[in-house]
């Protein structure tokens, strides 16, 4: 998993370690961050339809409950078998778009569950990433410690030449 890329550069005579960090998961990490991007688009698209949906319910139980009032006004026949057809009508709507709004709830909560398993996968890996190279500059620093302790044996050894 870990892929270090190491290199000596020669400056005043020191050997000079320069290592960098590389993660083989890059691309599966980017990948899943696509992944929950296009997850969270379409949860946010599922949620804007189910609130227009839930918009289009409250008018058509808000234009119910006013012809409700206005029957109560009527006195002309004619104008009450209007109404009633009317009345009617808005109830087979009312009926039709709570469905259609359970749907689109429905809908939405399975979008939302696969947003949420899309930010899972992303964190197992970013998370795996970060035990990577916590490990990293765990073996780095003790690669250099080794080297100082090694250059520091030398110059005592050298001291007493």
């Amino acid at each position: 998993m870990i892929k270090p890329s190491v290199s000596l550069k020669h400056s005043e005579g020191r050997v000079r370690w320069l290592s960098k960090y590389k993660f083989k998961l890059d691309n599966v990490l980017n990948w899943r961050e696509l992944e929950e991007e296009e997850a969270k688009k379409n949860f946010l698209i599922y949620q804007q339809a189910q609130k227009e949906q839930e918009e289009l319910l409250n008018d058509f139980i808000t234009a119910s409950d006013e012809m409700k009032e206005e029957v109560a006004t009527l006195i002309n026949i004619n104008d009450l078998r209007q109404q009633y057809i009317y009345k009617n009508y808005l109830d087979e709507q009312i009926v039709k778009q709570q469905a259609t709004v359970e749907q689109f709830s429905n809908e939405t909560n399975k979008m939302m569950e696969v947003f949420v398993e899309a930010q899972k996968e992303r964190k197992v890996i970013e998370r795996l990433k970060e035990k990577h190279h916590e490990n990293f500059l765990f073996l780095e620093k003790r690669e250099e410690q080794k080297n100082l302790d090694e250059m520091g044996t030398l110059r005592h050894c050298y001291s007493f030449l």
